[in-house]
């Protein structure tokens, strides 16, 4: 992956270390011998993460390494290189590594400049592990040590392939933006997840893709009501607007749908305040076609990035793009987005 926000997309990182480490311990066990009058009573087992904060934090280091070197690896070759690209599956999955290996199969695309930014290694610091109660997974808050920006990273057991790095989303448009509220934690450190169908104030972590896909499709006038403006939004709202501006605007016309995320898994803890935060899934479909008066004299060439995934000139040209969203569910009122992350992962 490159570094938050070095290459946001709206429409238009030796071998690596094994990610595999036991659970996190509990709380020791009571060893006091119960009264016989209490021998059929049960004692429930102290709460435990996923993994200790030492274990969570070697696993960051370990994705780092690994990351780093794909991404060396990657910027030897002027192609997509397979190399790169299988080291980078040993430590990322989800929606990450759909962007990762986007960046990959476009990277003779990018310039001279993009190209020696994204291969440079970057690590993070200050790292704050925030692994929730009798969950499979866990978060870590830490900050880009050469760009400022901070990043909220999940990790989570992906296919019985071990841990990998499944999401990584900046908490919001600018380096200083902080969350609305700290993550809450117990009296054991661990933190508390919340159902992604449990709604909090306006919206559900569920519902929150739908509303801000909404802004693509139709400037924010159905499902995207529920959400309030933001940076986001509002550079979706202008991608909207644009979308039929320019000389070529005469003979095609471009519109944007909904699409499924090609990773499902929605991850969601609760702040101190009460409200949620929620790393999303997203995903559309941008469909660039003839007017029907010029299909017979006329055909769409695509631009360099479309070229990648199918140079032929054609009637129409639809991209997907495949993303994540950072949302702050408050307890009453309309969500926020902090910030979002797009890659085009195919055109035909």
């Amino acid at each position: 992956m490159s570094t938050p926000h070095c290459r946001r997309v709206a429409c238009a990182l030796t071998t690596a270390a094994a990610l595999t480490l036991t659970a996190g311990c509990g709380l020791g066990e009571n060893r006091d011998e119960p009264q016989p009058a209490d021998r059929t009573a049960s004692t429930a087992p102290a709460p435990k993460g996923a993994v200790t904060r030492d274990e969570a934090k070697a696993l960051l280091a370990a994705y780092l390494a690994a990351n780093n070197r794909a991404n060396a690896t990657q910027g030897t070759s002027k192609s997509p290189s397979s190399q790169a690209r299988k080291l980078l599956a040993t430590v990322e999955g989800g929606q990450l590594l759909e962007q990762s290996i986007a960046d990959y199969t476009t990277w003779h695309t990018q310039t001279v400049k993009e190209q020696k930014e994204y291969t440079r290694p970057f690590y993070y610091v200050h790292p704050a592990v925030y692994a929730p109660a009798g969950e499979h997974w866990f978060a870590i808050q830490a900050t880009v040590d050469r760009t400022g920006w901070t990043a909220l990273i999940i990790f989570d057991q992906v296919e019985g392939k071990g841990w990998r790095n499944v999401a990584t989303v900046a908490l919001g448009s600018k380096k200083s933006d902080r969350l609305p509220s700290p993550i809450a934690t117990d009296s054991a450190g661990l933190a508390t997840a919340v159902n992604p169908t449990t709604r909090s104030g306006r919206l559900a972590p569920n519902q929150v893709a739908d509303a801000f896909t909404d802004f693509f499709a139709t400037g924010g006038t159905g499902a995207g009501q529920a959400l309030s403006r933001s940076a986001s939004t509002d550079q979706a709202l202008k991608v909207y607007k644009d979308r039929n501006k320019g000389p070529d605007s005469r003979a095609a016309t471009k519109r944007f749908e909904p699409g499924d995320a090609r990773h499902q898994q929605i991850y969601a803890l609760k702040l101190r305040d009460g409200s949620t935060l929620a790393v999303v899934p997203s995903a559309h479909d941008q469909f660039y076609e003839l007017k029907k008066e010029y299909i017979l004299r006329a055909k769409i060439i695509p631009n360099e990035e479309e070229a990648v995934f199918n140079p032929a000139k054609r009637i129409a040209v639809i991209d997907e793009f495949q993303g994540m969203l950072l949302a702050h569910l408050p307890t009453s009122g309309k969500p926020t987005i902090l910030s979002h992350e797009y890659r085009m992962v195919d055109s035909q």
